[in-house]
């Protein structure tokens, strides 16, 4: 069906942004009800990860409120027509500031895990 929309918006592409657009949103509304519902699903089978599935949100929800009170939001100089607001600045640099933090744990994790299994191995 995608290879059908995409062919379809290449040679009429006024008259089918709407409609690859719309796949778009169904794409993604299925994805989010998927990575909702199975896990879900998952914590009926087993009610001891429920625990560590409550454990896991708070940690997110606390280190994207620490990046968003991190954030400056301060204005931009650019020569844009229409100026960004102060609250969409904040959004971004707290998903830049939760990246970096991402990139570091990631880099931290990979490092970390080379080393322990080096010193286990000898």
């Amino acid at each position: 069906m995608a290879v059908v929309i995409t062919i379809a918006f290449f040679t009429n592409k006024e008259g089918m942004i709407d409609t690859f657009l719309g796949y778009a949103y169904l794409l993604f509304g299925v994805a989010i009800v998927l990575a909702l519902g199975l896990p879900l699903l998952q914590m009926i089978g087993n009610p001891k990860s429920i625990k560590k599935v409550i454990y896991s949100l708070i940690l997110v929800v606390v280190v994207v409120g620490l990046a968003y009170m991190l954030a400056s939001g301060d204005p931009l100089t650019t020569t844009l027509d229409k100026e960004p607001t102060a609250s969409t600045l904040k959004i971004t640099d707290t998903g830049l500031i939760i990246t970096y933090l991402l990139f570091f744990v990631s880099i931290t994790a990979i490092v970390a895990g080379g080393v322990i299994n080096m010193v286990k191995n000898r």
